[in-house]
């Protein structure tokens, strides 16, 4: 048995024990790395369970112990505030279950697909759900995922706009390659790589948050409107010496905007351009000696 059929396994007996607790009203799903059977030994699981109303606590704590749970060890959330994450471990895995009532997951996924916030975590949770497998309420789980699917063009325009319209003080950034601020520039470069992705992300109708964000390549890689070898340029814009980091990163940021301005020619990018237009890439006062260094 693979690392995610065993996961996928537990999962299900995590569903099952919970079962009891709403009879045939059950919304129970796996997703993760399980999902993409992705799984190694060092992978946890990752689920939601869904109620028409929260159980109290001592009932959840419950059907986790009739799974062949452990004790939790951590938490996060109220269950009063219709959202409750917990981790406890089952056969030594660390098993994750996000709990919430149908209301409340109603409204975060509209704080998305209605009102079009482009920057909140919940972005995870539609990425998540959409890649689910049920375990108990499969109709509905499809239904979700249908309207997750159905991207809401505003959400793609508003992401885009906030991205790129977060600030790199690219004027000021000649300055600091020469006053020992290593830890400051890395910070401008994960900002402003963080915007690029968030940017590209809304041009290609993909939801995206920064919080907990892995498999950059494997995303990447999903974007068709995108810079070539993106998710390479970006590991070494973090490696490089800093002066050719801003540089590469520079040259990024370019490409996106153009890209930005082909989809949404209404799209105001006046004052994202006048910043970009202000640096020249640069190290110990001579204009692009360590880019042409590196291309020669």
């Amino acid at each position: 048995m693979t690392p995610s059929d065993h996961r996928r396994a537990l999962a299900r007996q995590v569903a099952q024990a919970h079962e009891p607790l709403a009879p045939g009203r059950l919304l129970a799903l796996v997703s993760g790395s399980v999902v993409e059977n992705l799984a190694d030994d060092r992978s946890d699981i990752d689920m939601c369970i869904a109620f028409d109303a929260l159980p109290d606590e001592a009932a959840l704590r419950g059907a986790c112990s009739a799974a062949g749970g452990e004790a939790w060890h951590w938490s996060a959330g109220a269950l009063a505030d219709g959202e409750l994450v917990v981790a406890f471990r089952l056969d030594g895995i660390e098993t994750q279950i996000a709990y919430t009532d149908r209301a409340t997951l109603a409204r975060d996924l509209d704080e998305l697909l209605v009102r079009h916030n482009p920057d909140t975590p919940l972005h995870k949770l539609a990425e998540g759900l959409a890649k689910a497998e049920p375990l108990a309420g499969a109709d509905e789980l499809r239904g979700i995922q249908a309207r997750i699917a159905d991207f809401p063009p505003p959400l793609a325009r508003a992401m885009a706009a906030h991205f790129i319209g977060r600030v790199t003080p690219w004027r000021a950034i000649g300055q600091l390659l020469h006053r020992d601020a290593g830890l400051w520039c890395r910070e401008l470069q994960v900002a402003c790589a963080w915007r690029l992705v968030g940017a590209l992300a809304g041009l290609n109708n993909r939801y995206f948050t920064t919080f907990q964000f892995k498999r950059v390549g494997r995303f990447t890689a999903g974007l068709a409107d995108a810079p070539p070898q993106l998710a390479e340029r970006l590991d070494a814009a973090l490696t490089l010496p800093q002066a050719d980091a801003f540089a590469a990163l520079h040259a990024l940021e370019a490409d996106v905007i153009d890209r930005l301005q082909r989809r949404w020619p209404d799209l105001d990018l006046g004052a994202v351009q006048q910043r970009h237009a202000t640096f020249v890439p640069f190290t110990d006062g001579r204009p692009d000696r360590l880019v042409r260094r590196r291309r020669a």
